[in-house]
Parts: structure tokens; sequence; C-alpha cells
């Protein structure tokens, strides 16, 4: 008896001590799971004029919608990718499930996925990952009128804000993409632009690069160095949102717009700076590209940057053809030439034959002189040996074509940016030129 006494005694404590854990918390795990899926369902579709938001990217920069959540768990967008997305409001649907956290889903096409595309045709990403952006993101937290959400796999920010009233028509209508061909109208007419900081002495330019959705300022230090900072930015109905950190001196830029004709930018204490035009770019190109410098690449995608005419344009268009007439058909995916180290040059290439892609590298030893570098002893690897044929017009390009002077390339499309090239001394209508990177 006593023994039985004994067991039902502890069962019984036992019991009660998984109850009470049970009850640490005023809610079962799976009641906080509902609470939390409510509160940001509550949240998204309880904005009475839906909500401004900034995706930045891992593959490119920030991009801006306008979002309405509504009950049947579809949504209203437009986005500032291009032309049709800034006019026409897309319709989609939405989800909120628990994964690990509340998750907010887009689960059919819209212009968020369309960042995913891994097809580089839909909007220029990279094949198999797009501009490596998400369609799940984690609710982080909601601050006033402020919703914070983190993508699942690459971990970038959706910030929604509420919108009112008026930011709802403008989106929604056609100011939107007028505010997006003001601003890039701006800076096709206003070029070579800069504005002052107390306690920096030189002119600090900025540069709007609309083709990778970044901002940059840069200006040069008192150590006789460039100093430069870039933020990611999105347009907005009337204007354009920095992502956190676009700091220069200590002070905090959020946004910039266009007011009685002057692009104007806004610090977070409210201080506005207007910018100013030079007659030529503030930092000559050689003090920014270098192997050690802001910038050491010039890069070509997958066509070459337009609005530009170039002697190097009938060169890079034999390479193409040629490439195109083998069996099987192969295309050429980039190309890129790289400031490798102080001496070394490289002419970097990739083709692709429909299911591999073939990297070809093109070696040169360079002097780097009062802006001109003078190629010399250029070597090939087995992959472009392997195709000399069809790599031969860019090959002697470079092998036979310098020295080149080092200078900035405008093009006549007012999304094209941010180029520089390297111009044949004997031939400045001929030049080599791409997207500046580091």
């Amino acid at each position: 008896m006593k023994k039985l006494l004994y067991i039902l005694s502890a069962a019984i404590l036992f019991t009660a001590c998984k109850k009470d854990t049970a009850k640490i918390f005023d809610e079962t795990p799976e009641e906080r799971m509902s609470a939390r899926i409510d509160e940001l369902k509550t949240a998204l579709v309880g904005s009475e004029h839906g909500w401004t938001a900034f995706l930045s990217t891992t593959g490119s920069g920030g991009y801006g919608f306008y979002m309405d959540f509504e009950p049947s768990q579809s949504l209203v967008m437009v986005a500032d990718l291009n032309d049709e997305s800034a006019t026409n409001a897309n319709t989609s649907t939405f989800r909120i499930k628990w994964v690990m956290n509340a998750t907010l889903i887009f689960d059919t096409y819209n212009y968020i996925t369309m960042l995913q595309d891994p097809v580089p045709s839909v909007y220029g990403g990279v094949a198999g990952s797009g501009m490596k952006s998400d369609v799940e993101f984690e609710f982080i937290r909601m601050n006033g009128d402020t919703i914070v959400m983190k993508g699942f796999k690459y971990k970038n920010d959706l910030i929604l804000v509420k919108a009112t009233a008026v930011q709802k028509t403008r989106y929604l209508s056609s100011a939107f993409k007028a505010n997006i061909d003001d601003i890039t109208s701006f800076f096709v007419t206003k070029q070579n632009n800069y504005f002052n900081i107390n306690g920096i002495t030189n002119q600090i330019e900025f540069v709007l690069d609309k083709s990778g959705k970044t901002a940059k300022f840069q200006y040069l230090n008192d150590n006789g160095n460039v100093t430069q900072t870039t933020a990611k930015y999105s347009y907005v109905d009337d204007g354009i949102l920095f992502d956190d950190g676009f700091t220069v001196n200590g002070v905090v830029f959020i946004r910039g717009k266009i007011e009685n004709g002057e692009f104007v930018l806004y610090a977070a204490d409210g201080t506005k700076y207007t910018l100013k035009q030079n007659a030529i770019p503030v930092l000559p190109m050689p003090l920014l590209f270098a192997y050690n410098g802001t910038y050491r690449e010039l890069y070509i995608g997958s066509n070459l940057p337009a609005g530009v005419t170039s002697g190097f344009n009938t060169a890079y268009n034999g390479c193409v053809a040629k490439f195109a007439a083998m069996s099987p058909k192969r295309t050429l995916v980039d190309v890129r030439f790289v400031l490798t180290n102080s001496t070394t040059a490289t002419v970097i290439t990739r083709n692709n034959n429909g299911t591999s892609t073939f990297i070809a590298n093109a070696t040169f030893q360079y002097v780097y002189n009062n802006g001109i570098i003078t190629l010399s002893n250029p070597t090939y690897d087995g992959n472009w040996t392997a195709r000399t044929a069809q790599l031969i017009d860019i090959q002697n390009y470079f092998a036979t074509g310098g020295p080149f002077k080092v200078d900035y390339v405008q093009s006549t499309n007012p999304g094209v940016t941010n180029l520089g090239g390297l111009y044949r001394v004997s031939d400045n209508t001929s030049f080599f030129y791409g997207t500046l990177r580091k």
C-alpha cells in the first residue's frame, strides 16, 4: 500500500509540474503564433490608404513600391522597376503563415517577384537568381506607422510605411511615373553635380546611378585620396528615398527631390542641400580608377551600354556574331577589363553554349602614368585560345589599339550612367567602355 501511495503521489507531482511549466507564459505556443499572425494581417489590411514600401536587394540597388492589402488576401501594387510597373497597377495575392515567425508571402507573380526572376531577359538579373531578392518576409517589428520585415534567404529589409490619401492618389495616377521621369531628366541635363558640407573643403560629387539603383557621394579628402559613400535608393511618389547609413561627415541624408527646378538633398535634421553643377566632373576619373582605388573594373553585361557610339562597338559586335555562328550557337555573357594589381590587367570574357558558361582570360602587363594606360606582353589562357576565332576582334582591340587614356563616357540614354572608358590615344572616337565597378 505504501508503495502504491508513493507511485500515485509521484504521478500527481509530475502532472502538476507539467501543468505549471505549460503556464509559464499566459498563452500556449499555438496561441502566440496565431496572435502574431493576426497582428501582421490586421496591420497590413488595416491601413486605410495602403503602404509605401522600400526593398533593398543583394544583387542590385533599392526598389520602391506602393501596396494596398485587402482582407481577401489580394493586393494592388505599383513599383519603380520600369515604366510598366510605375503606371500599371498589378493585382496579385498574398498569404501570412507561420514559418518560425509570422511571414508575409507573395504567392503569385507580381513586381516583387520580378526581382528574383531567374531569367535575365525578364529584368536583367543573374541567371538562376535574378536580383537576389525574396518573396517571403519575416515579420520583425511594428513601430507606429512602420512595419519592418526581413527576407528569409537574402536577409534584406522590406520596410512599409502607412501611406496618406495624397500619396495613394499619386502612386495610382500618372504622378508616380512623372516623378521618376522628372528626376531622370534632371540628371540627364544637369551633369557633374556637387554640393558642399561644412568641415569638408572640397566639393562633394553626387552621382545617381539609375541602372544600379544606387547613389554615391565622393570627394577628395585632405590626404589626397577619394572618399566615397554609397547607398541604395528607391523612388517614392515625390522624390527618392535613401537606405540607412547614407552619411557624409556626420550628416545623415534620407531623401532627395526636385524643388523649383533644382534637386535638393534632405538630411535627417531637415537641413536642405541644393545640388550645383560643374563644367567638368568634380573628380577626374584617374583619381577613381586604379587597382586600389574607388573603381578597378569596367564591366559590359549581356549587351553594350545603350546610347554610346564608339569604334569598339564594331569589335564587340563582331565577337557576338562569331559566337552566334557556332554550332551549337553561343552567346557572349559579359566582358570585363580589370586592374588586377599594380602591374597586371585582365580582360575577362564569359560565353555560354546554352548549358555551360566558359570563362576566358587575356592578361596584360601595364604601366599607368598621368591617366594613360599602356598594355604589353599579352598572354591567353586555354579557354581564350580555344575560342581565339570568336574573340579575335576583342583580342586585337587591346593588343594593338593602345595606349589608352582613362576618362568618363557619356551616354545619350538617360538610364545609362556611371560609365568609364579607355580611349585610344591615337583616336578618341574609339574606346572600350563599361560600368565602373569596384
